[in-house]
């Protein structure tokens, strides 16, 4: 069984910044950056993939910022001697990104596998005009390391189709992270395999909630600004014991802090009670 879950939010998505970075940035006819914090060049990810802008709209990409982080989020990783064997990702393509970008800076990201798996997207509600994302033949293309032949626990169809309540998405995301938890991945370290989950706010929530005694999973009233509560890659780091129970362990990796941000976990939400 694994012996470490790395359960991580993507990097600053650029669309928080500058709501109308489409529009902005094509209103010449081509893309043109208009701010330091963006990519500079067409295509902007997926140069084989001919992508058309307005997919972006509801799959957007992460900030120039949003790789920074995540390559400091392996930097520690790596220095903490906690490089995964492996990467669930959401199919949401700034999750991607992030877990590509953390692969990097571990010099990894030729070795380790990106497993996507779309079990890991957030509230569906949250989005309904259903994304359009790239599909893991289409990553691969584009350079990213995919495992193309994992066969994930669900589809976006199945889920789109659910008419989903937030208990459902809890249920969803949680039971996902208990079959990880689970799952015999080979690894070289001899006290098991390391996995690291790259979703949403809600998805780092909701893996702290998962393994608590009892569980805890999430009310709707509480999706409400779960973005400051669990700040861009901000990550828990769940250890399996030797007694084989998993406990949150909050000092294993320490947060990232510059000027207004740090994407250090708000304690007191996270370790909250099942609230009623």
């Amino acid at each position: 069984m694994p012996c470490r879950l790395v359960v991580m939010r993507h990097g600053e998505r650029i669309d928080d910044l500058f709501p109308d970075w489409i529009r902005k940035s094509t209103s010449s006819g081509s893309y043109q950056a208009f701010d330091l914090n963006m990519r500079f060049f067409e295509p902007l990810v997926l140069p084989k993939l001919k992508r058309p802008f307005k997919y972006y709209e509801g799959d957007t990409i992460i900030s120039e910022m949003g790789f920074v982080l995540a390559e400091m989020v392996g930097r520690g990783l790596l220095v903490n001697k906690s490089i995964p064997d492996i990467i669930y990702t959401s199919p949401a393509l700034r999750c991607v990104q992030t877990a590509h970008s953390a692969l990097k800076a571990m010099s990894k990201e030729n070795e380790i596998k990106i497993r996507i798996e779309p079990a890991l997207f957030e509230f569906t509600d949250l989005h309904p005009g259903q994304p359009k994302f790239a599909t893991p033949e289409e990553f691969f293309e584009a350079n990213f390391n995919i495992d193309i032949d994992y066969v994930p626990i669900t589809t976006m169809d199945d889920i789109w189709k659910r008419n989903e309540t937030v208990e459902m998405y809890s249920k969803r995301v949680q039971n996902l992270l208990q079959k990880l938890a689970k799952t015999h991945e080979w690894s070289k370290r001899s006290d098991g395999a390391l996995i690291l989950v790259v979703g949403h706010a809600s998805t780092v929530d909701l893996a702290i909630g998962a393994f608590r005694e009892p569980p805890r999973t999430l009310l709707a009233r509480e999706l409400i600004n779960q973005g400051a509560k669990f700040p861009y890659c901000c990550t828990a780091i769940i250890d399996r014991t030797d007694d084989g129970r998993w406990l949150y362990n909050e000092n294993a990796l320490p947060p990232i802090t510059y000027m207004n941000f740090s994407s250090k976990i708000n304690r007191d939400f996270a370790m909250r009670e099942r609230l009623t």
